[in-house]
């Protein structure tokens, strides 16, 4: 063979070479496609597993890998704020009595599931700190006066929580926010709406939602693509909350690409998200 023939030979295999050698990937270049994460909200904790508002409960959540656990606030006779999502305790306790009507004292005295008790916020926030996210129902009273705001901003700002970016405030009640939002704009709200308000949401109503909150909070049984689509226009997010239909409702709030959802079980919750990447 002479020196030209070989000299050929070797461009030749160069060639067979380097198109069998994958493609560089170029800085800066992302093949990835984005994945789906809505937020995880533990509905009273881990209550499907746990005695609600208890810390078995939130510390179930933490560990089963929740985004926020959340806290549902009633006001005592005297004045303490402690976690209870019923006007009484006559559910989740030995008692009968409104939350309103007993003083902390007397609610500590009854017995919940497991030798839990009921808690203060304050006891909650003293035991997390900064290693959770909240996510905190105010409440009006049984006449429907708002009372707990300047105690509650107070307590987060004892740890700095709001400062750390790890609140979002929810309620039913615009007053609540608006008087939370004159002393501390900094807080995330979530404007929850009862079914009447969806049926009659309208764009006026949104643009006034979005002045003061960053998203709404709606029973999923009411929210169809035409709703998600609409609240996207309008940049606000939408979180939806359960009653009894959570496994009956999930799967159809994840394929509409909601923005949040409320579980009881956030184990459950993050296995179906997975599921859809």
């Amino acid at each position: 063979m002479n020196k030209s023939s070989i000299f050929y030979l070797f461009l030749s295999m160069l060639f067979i070479l380097s198109s069998c050698t994958p493609a560089v990937k170029q800085e800066g270049e992302n093949n990835s496609i984005p994945t789906y994460k809505p937020l995880i909200i533990a509905h009273r904790g881990a209550s499907e597993l746990e005695p609600e508002h208890t810390f078995l409960s939130y510390d179930r959540a933490e560990k089963d890998g929740a985004d926020y656990i959340e806290i549902d606030l009633r006001q005592t006779e005297d004045g303490e704020l402690v976690a209870i999502h019923d006007e009484d305790v006559d559910r989740i306790t030995d008692g009968s009595e409104r939350v309103e009507n007993l003083t902390l004292e007397e609610l500590k005295h009854l017995h919940v599931d497991k030798k839990q008790e009921i808690l203060t916020l304050q006891e909650i926030v003293e035991h997390y700190g900064d290693s959770v996210h909240y996510y905190i129902e105010t409440r009006t009273d049984s006449d429907g006066n708002i009372g707990m705001e300047e105690q509650l901003v107070s307590i987060l700002n004892s740890k700095d929580l709001i400062k750390k970016k790890r609140v979002i405030i929810e309620s039913f009640s615009e007053e609540s926010m608006k008087k939370i939002h004159e002393l501390n704009n900094d807080i995330p709200f979530v404007r929850l709406l009862r079914k009447a308000e969806v049926q009659e949401l309208d764009g006026a109503t949104m643009q006034h939602i979005k002045n003061y909150a960053i998203g709404v909070g709606i029973y999923a049984g009411s929210v169809d693509a035409e709703l998600v689509r609409q609240i996207h226009d309008y940049n606000l997010q939408l979180h939806v909350y359960y009653y009894d239909d959570e496994k009956k409702l999930t799967d159809k709030m994840l394929d509409l690409k909601v923005d949040g959802v409320f579980t009881n079980n956030p184990d459950y919750a993050i296995s179906e998200v997975g599921s859809l990447n």
